[in-house]
């Protein structure tokens, strides 16, 4: 499944239009557009808005084998022209100075840029980065429920040091429509990687295993589905995995031990 998160109808309509979702009607905590293996969240503005969006539609959809997200949106920038595309390989939260990096499908579509994203609106642009006020709330969730490499950010550029356009809701829908079919396209690897990272998911009989070993919160699930994939992902057997766990008894345990492989094999790429 592929999860589009906006902050406003303005960012999402382009989306909605040109994957003909069509609004729920049985969800009143956020606005949502669903179609085939696609949703279309609308969060409000900020990045605690963002946050709150992204744990709310996975609770509902935690039975996915895997989820990808995208968050779609408008930025501010010193220097690049009205309407230019970028993904995100870089967020950093103004307040806390937290970090996420965000990893390319392959050959990425649109060019990347860093984004700072700020908790008020605001126009002090510095040179080389993107400003947002959604994409570290949207990151900081997302990633509880899927990788980095299903979890993207991709921004349109409103407002420079010359021009403002984001304060107009139709040259926001305008300017995000322009880009389309670039963003189609880089939704497109997405969703393939997604399906392949589904068949990663953890077999009924290996899950059988962990839930005897110890009671895992929801959270803790996505977290556990989240270390399982990657490890399987870099070649390493289901059997070899549960041998390692083999001696923790609680669910913080298995998976400090997971995160632990996952740590020493990313040293040893």
């Amino acid at each position: 499944m592929l999860i589009w998160v906006c902050a406003l109808h303005c960012e999402a309509k382009p989306i909605i239009d040109y994957y003909r979702l069509k609004k729920s009607h049985d969800d009143n905590a956020f606005e949502l557009y669903r179609g085939d293996n696609t949703l279309c969240i609308i969060s409000g503005i900020g990045k605690i808005a963002s946050a709150a969006a992204c744990a709310w539609i996975a609770a509902r959809y935690h039975d996915e084998a895997s989820i990808a997200w995208i968050n779609l949106g408008i930025a501010g920038s010193a220097e690049h022209p009205i309407g230019s595309a970028f993904s995100l390989n870089q967020v950093i939260d103004a307040d806390t100075g937290q970090r996420f990096y965000p990893v390319a499908c392959g050959r990425p579509v649109l060019p990347g840029s860093p984004c700072l994203t700020l908790s008020q609106p605001g126009d002090d642009y510095r040179h080389e980065i993107l400003f947002d006020m959604e994409a570290s709330g949207f990151m900081y969730s997302a990633l509880r429920f899927s990788s980095a490499e299903l979890t993207q950010s991709i921004k349109i550029v409103s407002d420079n040091l010359h021009q403002k356009t984001g304060k107009n809701r139709q040259q926001v829908s305008d300017l995000i429509h322009q880009n389309i079919e670039s963003i189609n396209r880089q939704a497109g690897d997405l969703v393939a990687l997604n399906g392949e990272v589904a068949e990663l998911a953890i077999t009924t009989e290996s899950w059988q295993q962990l839930k005897a070993m110890a009671h895992f919160s929801q959270t803790q699930r996505n977290r556990l589905r989240v270390l399982w994939r990657y490890l399987m992902n870099r070649d390493m057997s289901s059997e070899k995995i549960l041998h390692e766990l083999k001696d923790y008894r609680s669910a913080t345990a298995i998976i400090n031990a997971l995160e632990q492989l996952g740590y020493q094999d990313s040293e040893g790429l």
